[in-house]
């Protein structure tokens, strides 16, 4: 898991990692202020990314999958267990109502449809490494 994404620079084993702060982020974060009626907070990108290469850096292979398939599996069951009017409820993210680049207010269900995109993304670099399509 060291090979390196030549745009990025950072390790397949950086990229599952960052994935997984993310969903941890959703789950510890996001999906309880969307549940209590509040607007949602992300930090800012670049340093949250950073936190997760450079943790990256001091993990094993094998903690770093360990970490992903704990949080995922975490996100899925409690996104399931959410009622339909939570994730979609209107709500702000970091004070603004609808997203700037598609004109749509923000819900959990469309935060969760970016970081589906956001997922695959990463997924298609981890591939390029492998040297694999997807």
């Amino acid at each position: 898991m060291g090979n390196a994404i030549a745009t990025d620079k950072w390790s397949i084993k950086a990229v599952v990692l960052h994935i997984a702060h993310w969903d941890n982020h959703l789950l510890n974060v996001i999906i309880p202020a969307v549940k209590n009626g509040e607007g949602m907070i992300f930090p800012e990108f670049d340093s949250f990314n950073a936190r997760a290469t450079q943790k990256a850096k001091r993990l094993s292979g094998e903690n770093v999958l360990q970490l992903a398939k704990t949080s995922r599996s975490s996100l899925i069951e409690v996104l399931r267990s959410l009622r339909q009017e939570t994730l979609t409820s209107h709500t702000t993210a970091n004070g603004v109502t609808h997203c700037p680049h598609q004109g749509v207010p923000y819900t959990l269900t469309y935060i969760v449809t970016e970081c589906i995109g956001h997922d695959r993304h990463h997924q298609q670099q981890v591939d390029a490494i492998l040297g694999r399509t997807s």
